[in-house]
């Protein structure tokens, strides 16, 4: 035989069941959001972006980006004689374009976008003019967003570089 609930079970009971099922829809909100970006990650009007790994230098070293699942990309940026280049790799997908973006900071603030150039298959590279700068060190952000099948994926990187 069943024992009869009381009157003063019926509200917690309730309470539980609404806090239940507010769980349930936030685990369920938080899935649906990193299924499409890992997984359906990239659109063709905008950039889905990913951070490079911690401590990466990319005037000094090649900085590995895992892009999701597609991925990966290693950038190395270089800056000699007004000019900055990057030298980047692709691995794990096919680009069917690769632009480089610079935004420059300061009292003249620009933004500057190319189209790197293809060296061998999955190895790209393309170079800035950069005009002097008038004190010490000059910050930029150096972007790159590759064009697949899957959409735009893209990285970021902070460059501070030299004034001679």
């Amino acid at each position: 035989m069943s024992r009869p609930v009381s009157s003063s079970q019926i509200p917690s009971l309730r309470w539980l069941n609404t806090l239940v099922i507010v769980t349930l829809i936030t685990v369920t909100v938080a899935i649906a959001y990193l299924g499409y970006y890992y997984v359906g990650a990239g659109n063709r009007s905008q950039a889905t972006w990913f951070a490079p790994e911690l401590e990466c230098r990319p005037l000094s070293e090649r900085c590995f980006t895992a892009l999701g699942r597609f991925g990966e990309m290693q950038a190395q940026w270089h800056y000699r004689e007004g000019q900055l280049s990057v030298d980047m790799v692709l691995d794990g997908l096919e680009a069917e374009q690769v632009k480089a973006q610079l935004e420059e900071t300061g009292s003249h603030p620009r933004h500057t976008t190319i189209t790197l150039a293809s060296a061998a298959p999955g190895h790209y590279y393309g170079t800035f003019d950069f005009p002097a700068c008038g004190s010490e060190t000059q910050r930029v952000r150096g972007s790159l967003v590759v064009a697949t099948s899957r959409g735009l994926l893209g990285s970021w990187y902070d460059l501070s570089l030299p004034c001679r």
